[in-house]
């Protein structure tokens, strides 16, 4: 087998990385699981953008504190879309994105709009605590 003269000799091991001309930003990642979704149960950052939860009347959800905070303005109309007798798509995102089971089985339970907000609140401040 003959080597083509004009390319460069390389060494063994590992191949080369390519430069990049200017230093890459660094950027707070989540880790890489399938879908883009969370591997730890961390509530305190948004979601991936393609993983927003979006409200049936178009409004999308970042974080789960922004959840507990419009369920003030919340129409019931939206809410009983959401929060039905035998599923809770509140619950399903959080457990699905945030991989937070324990705030999602306290979610599934909560049938009110105040109810769901505390228990967001309570949840949120034990993390923190």
């Amino acid at each position: 087998m003959k080597k083509e003269e004009n390319t460069p000799k390389r060494k063994r091991g590992r191949p080369a990385k390519p430069k990049a001309d200017k230093p890459a930003e660094a950027k707070p990642s989540a880790p890489s699981t399938p879908n883009n979704l969370r591997a730890s149960s961390d509530i305190r950052f948004d979601a991936p953008e393609s993983n927003c939860f979006v409200l049936c009347n178009g409004k999308p959800v970042k974080n789960v504190k922004e959840l507990a905070d419009l369920m003030d303005d919340l129409e019931d109309h939206v809410f009983n879309h959401h929060v039905r007798p035998d599923h809770n798509d509140f619950a399903t995102w959080v457990k699905d994105i945030f991989n937070d089971v324990e705030l999602a089985q306290k979610l599934a339970d909560a049938k009110d709009k105040k109810h769901i907000q505390l228990v967001i609140y309570k949840h949120i401040t034990n993390k923190l605590w």
